[in-house]
């Protein structure tokens, strides 16, 4: 399989997680990195550079996907600068993007432990669409309560509730699957709201599949504290922090389904939104539980 390919690939993957794209595009840079052809160091730089802009390009939502941009070619400048040896500089590179999943899967373990000491008192938690870091924190949460009960959202176009309610029960996990109008519905029962990310700015708003920011209001306007559980590798790098988080709209087709609008109707498929995080109690991250003032505080660099 070819970088056209891949890219193509990872462009499809519209039902994972935020984490998983991370993580499949780490895999695809580093067979890049091992099969880019070319002596001229700063040649490969600026290939570099354009093979991860292309990245981000079809994923402009996900976080992972623009950390990676900018710390990979940020580290290669800098080894560029000191005139290191382009073979050299293409195993630092392989050997820090196995560092990267690395760091993301222990991070899972980690935000698993801190969310679970934070929602140990919990009975009903609601959640919307599917998230690998969410799911890690439930795991370990009903590890420590057997009693626990997940409703979730399914999360309309392409119902990746359905996948994270799979995945609950065959956990043992009591868990309930509804329509994303339900949201008002249950947070009479609910002790907590828990959603994942894609991309998290420290301008003031966070990235999720869309139906996060009605949640969110629903759970402020009820009293019920909302939580969300991301990796700091989503927070967005500082090229990105003047920027608003983007809402990402996808293709009329995945909404109608075999329906074919009459002649005036205009169809929207929005995939994600922002939510300002005002509406955010905490963010459950691998370095604890922190209030949206003190995210910036855990945004650092993977080494580079």
């Amino acid at each position: 399989m070819g970088w056209p390919e891949r890219l193509r690939a990872i462009e499809a993957m519209t039902r994972e997680s935020a984490t998983e794209i991370g993580v499949a595009a780490a895999e695809a840079l580093e067979l890049w990195v091992a099969e880019h052809e070319g002596p001229d160091p700063r040649a490969f730089v600026q290939a570099l550079d354009e093979a991860t802009r292309q990245l981000t390009d079809r994923k402009p939502a996900t976080a992972p996907l623009h950390n990676l941009r900018y710390r990979m070619v940020q580290f290669a400048a800098e080894m560029l600068r000191e005139g290191v040896p382009l073979d050299q500089m293409r195993e630092e590179l392989r050997d820090w993007l196995r560092g990267y999943r690395t760091h993301v899967a222990e991070s899972h373990a980690r935000i698993a432990h801190h969310g679970a000491e934070a929602l140990v008192e919990c009975e009903v938690i609601l959640t919307l669409s599917y998230s690998r870091t969410v799911f890690a924190v439930l795991e370990e949460l009903y590890q420590h309560n057997p009693d626990l009960s997940v409703v979730v959202f399914e999360a309309r176009p392409y119902l990746e509730g359905r996948r994270m309610a799979e995945a609950l029960a065959q956990l043992g996990v009591s868990v309930t699957l509804t329509v994303d109008a339900a949201m008002a519905y249950y947070m009479d029962v609910a002790s907590a709201v828990l959603t994942g990310a894609e991309a998290v700015s420290l301008e003031g708003s966070f990235v999720n599949k869309v139906g996060t920011r009605p949640l969110m209001t629903c759970a402020h306007a009820h009293g019920v504290p909302a939580y969300v559980a991301t990796e700091t590798v989503k927070i967005l790098p500082p090229t990105l922090r003047g920027e608003s988080v983007t809402t990402v709209v996808g293709r009329p087709e995945d909404l109608t389904a075999g329906w074919t609008p009459p002649e005036g109707v205009e169809v929207s498929s929005i995939l994600y939104e922002p939510t300002p995080d005002r509406l955010v109690t905490a963010y459950i991250t691998e370095e604890g539980v922190v209030s949206p003032v003190r995210l910036a505080t855990l945004s650092r660099p993977l080494g580079v």
